[in-house]
């Protein structure tokens, strides 16, 4: 299999890649309805003892495929990577167990990727190749998710999907190793690399452009795409980091400043009367009313005590110490933020904590470990939109350079 071109035409190997991907991309809408039946069937768990399955299973496929030429190197590559795989999957199953699945598809992916190239490339560069080729699907694939109902653009998903192409083009390179790709890459191929890595740069500067704000002017400007919704359909927000690192930190779509400014006016006003929200019945009115680009002040403090209370909710019912101590540290930080940060929210409501609550919850939580709190942690920080702009239009004008300077060299190499 790997010792030779692959025995069907290049249009087939390339059909089984396209076929692969159109899957994953036409699924999107109906995959959620899909993920919440196994998971009431069966649980978070299938997933991830389903990847760690296919994870054992591709192992052994590929400790066959080498037998003849095993070598200590090459054996304990593969082991190593399907031990990785299993470890990054059970490592998802504490939060989200069903992106571990992100595995298996562009896995697969990136193995029909390389079929594919394999017909045309027989130097080294096929891996970068793949490589590109395969987090350029995998973000084309978030970015249906971005334009889908109830589903959304993640950047850790975009991050997933590359560890998974990457993993696999490893696996073939150090585990593998094809007789039939060997040698440095000539001019040809730094040229394809060149282009496919200014592509996908490119693709990837542009969706990280595609701010609220900016989805909002365009929806309005650009006939037939009124049906974007900025409030639901959010592909990369932009905020702050906030705390300290040896504490507690967390993100912002606020500066310090406007959130000084926001508790100043919402004390001014002394504070609408949020206990309203708090009965079920009216909860959903809140997001209706303070959306969280209209009201971000009242959004995020409203969240952060969401995440306190249901973190005091899964203490009192968990029967295990390590587990109610894990959440009542959540409780306390996400409550020492909203006393920080949103006390005008939080003051003289149903929500404010009496100080025996706070003494009791302090006392029994582990505060010595810094905590980072999981709201808004899509939000880009460190760098602005315009920054990031800069960057990657530099780095694909460097690319397209190289990409034409290595086409002249061929040329002149080639003419007599």
């Amino acid at each position: 299999m790997f010792e030779r071109e692959p025995k069907e035409p290049e249009s087939q190997s390339w059909g089984y890649a396209i076929f692969w991907a159109g899957l994953t991309f036409v699924t999107v809408p109906f995959v959620r309805d899909g993920v919440d039946l196994v998971i009431e069937h069966w649980g978070g768990g299938f997933f991830t003892y389903g990847v760690m399955l296919c994870a054992v299973l591709a192992l052994a496929a590929a400790l066959y495929v080498t037998r003849q030429k095993w070598t200590i190197g090459s054996f304990v590559s593969l082991i190593s990577l399907a031990v990785l795989v299993i470890y990054l999957s059970f490592d998802l199953a504490t939060g989200s167990p069903v992106e571990a699945v992100h595995y298996v598809q562009y896995g697969t992916l990136s193995f029909l990727l390389f079929r594919a190239f394999s017909h045309r490339i027989r130097d080294y560069s096929i891996y970068a190749a793949v490589t590109i080729v395969g987090t350029l699907a995998g973000m084309i694939d978030e970015t249906i998710q971005w334009l889908t109902p109830d589903r959304h653009f993640d950047l850790r998903d975009v991050w997933l999907n590359f560890k998974a192409t990457a993993l696999v083009q490893i696996g073939l390179a150090a585990g593998i190793r094809p007789s039939l790709i060997s040698g440095s890459p000539g001019l040809e191929s730094v040229k394809r690399i060149c282009y496919l890595g200014a592509v996908t740069l490119g693709y990837f500067g542009l969706c990280l452009q595609n701010t609220p704000d900016r989805v909002s002017w365009y929806s309005v400007v650009v006939p037939g795409l009124a049906w974007i919704d900025p409030n639901e359909n959010i592909m990369v927000e932009y905020g702050h980091l906030h705390g300290d690192w040896s504490t507690v930190y967390f993100r912002s779509r606020l500066t310090l400043a406007e959130m000084r400014d926001a508790a100043a006016a919402l004390a001014e006003q002394r504070a609408p009367n949020f206990d309203h929200y708090h009965d079920r019945e009216v909860h959903e009115e809140f997001w209706d009313i303070y959306s969280r680009f209209e009201f971000p002040y009242r959004y995020e403090a409203r969240i952060h005590q969401l995440r306190r209370d249901l973190n005091l909710k899964l203490a009192a019912s968990n029967d295990a110490e390590d587990q109610q101590v894990r959440y009542l540290s959540a409780a306390y930080w996400e409550n020492r933020i909203l006393k920080e940060y949103f006390d005008p929210f939080l003051r003289g409501s149903r929500y404010e904590l009496s100080a025996e609550q706070e003494g009791e919850v302090r006392k029994r939580a582990n505060i010595n470990k810094p905590y980072e709190s999981k709201f808004s942690q899509h939000l880009i920080v460190g760098y602005s939109s315009r920054q990031l702009a800069y960057l990657f239009s530099c780095a694909v004008l460097v690319l397209v350079l190289g990409g034409y300077l290595c086409k002249r060299a061929s040329r002149q190499k080639g003419a007599p």
